[in-house]
């Protein structure tokens, strides 16, 4: 059977509005389905609250892309650098598992704000035999919160949370508008709004990225002293830890909205005054109205579906939300298939019936004077129980389906289920807690289908997605189907 192509989505908010793509992956190569950038509402620019307030997204645009969400395509998200703080740091060489809580443990030097008001992520750009370098970005947790309420809300749950700056280097590696020589050593300048943007990246990874507030009423001369600035810091920043680095090449892009500080920029004017500044061509990044549709929204899905491990800023309990979710989808799904399969047998049982109930009438035809009205009689009643003891015995399975998810609490997940000569079954999941499972087999002892009582294995406990969860193992008995409960229920053998 031909294998169905994976499909993705991704979101990136911008300060213009929402990049949204939909993209397959045909043969290990990427096709855009469908992609569409929704600008947000207008702002005044004269200073007022409504220009002050900040990018209003709309969320409820993307509905024509919910289905997608709703088959279990998975969600990558892209917030605005400016809502971002960047920073590179230096680590002891460990696995992706054992980076985390070496950065938890130096979170509080590395956030500008206090460890429980944020959430992070961090992508690992360089490695060597006893040290990593790591891209680590951190974010305001109610502000990662919001985001991602706001797409729950509207049907999408998120898998990865990433930078939209990072989608940006993502979509220009996959479209290629540049060398890949001049993609191993760029400063990517991206004005947005009331803030520009710079993503410095030095032999083909990110090394930087940093907001440059505007100003209320800047100037290009203004702009461009101040960006001059930044890149010149970031640039020294490169060569503290690696001194063969060289200038990179500077191209700008206007990501702006109508009416922001940054749409008021002339590319071409703030590239000749930077230019001047920094003694090196700077010049508009050249994209296609093509590849401006969506772009940031396409690297979203270029970068989760490089099968590397990237940033993702998605909290736990988010994180852990989101896999509950998948498992009862795949649980719905199930009980869906057996209902299925369950009238197929159904219906090829009732036609079973019927073709030999014909070939019974045949031979009676043949066999009148051979055999007395007491054998045909008897041989009819025969097949029916046949025909009540196979529909009957293929109905159990789905009942324990059922009940098991009538009974099942939320916090806890079932892995594994069987059923073995119609009267054991055997469990196995992990939930929160020890109680929590406790609870889940005091309901199977009183539920009547499960009558013959239950076995606990030891719990034991386990670490998944950042937290601790128990694992369990309950053997019980079930509720025996007719054929067990029916004395002298053998098949007449033709």
């Amino acid at each position: 059977m031909k294998s169905k192509t994976p499909h993705r989505l991704g979101i990136a908010f911008g300060s213009a509005g929402l990049d949204v793509a939909e993209v397959a992956y045909d043969g290990g190569q990427l096709r855009v389905v469908r992609c569409e950038t929704f600008a947000a509402p207008a702002v005044a620019a004269n200073g007022d609250k409504a220009a002050t307030a900040g990018p209003v997204w709309p969320v409820e645009k993307l509905k024509p892309f919910r289905p997608a969400a709703a088959r279990g395509v998975p969600v990558c998200v892209g917030l605005r650098s400016a809502d971002v703080f960047c920073r590179l740091v230096t680590l002891p060489t460990a696995t992706e598992a054992e980076l985390r809580p070496m950065l938890e443990m130096q979170l509080e030097n590395l956030s500008p704000l206090p460890t429980e008001q944020v959430v992070f992520g961090f992508e690992v750009i360089r490695k060597t035999e006893k040290q990593s370098d790591l891209l680590v970005a951190i974010a305001r947790r109610e502000a990662v919160v919001e985001r991602l309420e706001q797409l729950r809300e509207a049907g999408f749950a998120v898998e990865t949370l990433d930078l939209d700056a990072l989608a940006l280097l993502g979509f220009l590696g996959h479209e290629k508008p540049l060398r890949d020589r001049e993609l191993s050593a760029l400063a990517l300048v991206i004005l947005e709004g009331d803030s520009a943007t710079l993503l410095l990246v030095h032999e083909g990874q990110p090394h930087s990225i940093m907001a440059v507030p505007l100003g209320s009423d800047v100037s290009v001369s203004d702009a461009a002293t101040q960006i001059a600035g930044a890149l010149h810091l970031a640039q020294t920043a490169v060569q503290a830890s690696q001194p063969t680095a060289a200038w990179p090449l500077v191209r700008l892009l206007q990501r702006s909205a109508e009416g922001t500080l940054g749409a008021r920029l002339d590319l071409p004017t703030l590239g000749a005054a930077l230019a001047e500044r920094l003694g090196t061509p700077c010049e508009p990044l050249d994209l296609s109205e093509r590849q401006r549709v969506g772009l940031g929204a396409v690297g979203l899905c270029v970068r989760a579906g490089s099968g590397r491990a990237r940033m993702n800023l998605v909290p736990a309990e988010y994180q852990a939300e989101r896999h509950r979710l998948a498992r009862k989808r795949q649980l719905r799904l199930a009980g869906i298939a057996l209902g299925a399969l369950y009238g197929l047998l159904i219906v090829a049982a009732v036609a079973g019936f019927a073709y030999q109930f014909n070939q019974l009438g045949g031979l009676e035809e043949k066999a009148d004077g051979l055999k007395s009205p007491y054998e045909r009689a008897s041989a009819l009643q025969a097949d029916l129980r046949v025909l009540q003891e196979y529909v009957s015995n293929r109905s159990v399975p789905l009942e324990i389906l059922a009940e098991l998810q009538k009974l099942k609490p939320d916090a806890v997940c079932l892995t594994e289920f069987h059923f073995a000569d119609g009267e054991q079954a055997g469990l196995s999941g992990y939930a929160s807690s020890a109680s929590v499972v406790s609870e889940f087999e005091a309901k199977l002892q009183k539920s009547p289908y499960f009558p013959g009582g239950t076995v606990l294995s030891p719990l034991t406990n386990q670490k998944m997605a950042g937290n601790v969860v128990v694992r369990f193992t309950i053997q019980c008995k079930i509720k025996k189907s007719a054929k067990h409960e029916t004395p002298g229920g053998r098949r007449r053998s033709r």
